[in-house]
């Protein structure tokens, strides 16, 4: 009788892509470039790249109009609590929250992960997913920290805040709009969740 790990096939991973801000928030603007459109942009390509690896993907956005009420006092706070209320009712086993970064020096560049501080598994994929950066041979040397970003800090399952560049670095902002660029991120991305969901959920199966 042989012992062997038995590995959670990642169609049972189902994760929430966020692509922060939208409608009248655009989030950071530098130029022409808009946080809220390169966000979805983003989420978009990476939904993409984790369905190919036979996840089940839902998003808190579709287009570019935020999840508030036109009638809404606080448009800001109201979108934040339609996006935790359709979070909730979704049920993933992660949420995945895009935005983008700014700094007043434009040499300051990186992808840098966040992650729910009081929600247990949270820190594991925000180390995960700052290891394959780290050690994909772009220029990334940054360490996963936890936030108190509204949407991660309450989310009810595992959450990962992903600031994916710096706007305010020239070169970087270039290739944060660049599609092949895009693919290269929700490539790392996607590789670093279902390799940490399956050591999460690796078993030991008993076999004859």
């Amino acid at each position: 009788m042989n012992f062997s790990p038995a590995i959670i096939a990642p169609e049972q991973l189902h994760i929430v892509l966020d692509a922060g801000h939208g409608g009248r928030d655009n989030g950071a603007c530098v130029g022409s470039v808009s946080e809220a459109e390169l966000n979805l942009q983003i989420v978009q390509v990476l939904a993409q790249e984790l369905q190919n690896h036979g996840c089940a993907v839902s998003l808190t956005r579709i287009d570019e109009e935020s999840l508030s009420s036109p009638y809404a006092s606080n448009k800001k706070v109201d979108d934040m609590a339609k996006r935790r209320e359709k979070i909730r009712n979704l049920n993933p086993d992660l949420v995945i929250s895009i935005h983008q970064n700014t700094y007043p020096s434009e040499s300051v560049s990186g992808l840098q992960c966040f992650y729910a501080n009081e929600t247990l598994g949270s820190k594991e994929y925000a180390t995960a997913i700052q290891n394959q950066f780290n050690q994909s041979g772009l220029p990334f040397s940054k360490t996963p920290k936890p936030t108190d970003f509204n949407l991660v800090e309450h989310s009810p399952c595992p959450a990962v805040l992903i600031e994916c560049g710096f706007l305010t670095n020239p070169q970087e902002r270039e290739l944060l709009q660049s599609t092949t660029y895009q693919q290269v991120l929700a490539y790392h991305i996607a590789t670093a969740v279902v390799q940490e969901y399956s050591r999460q959920h690796t078993t030991v199966a008993c076999t004859n």
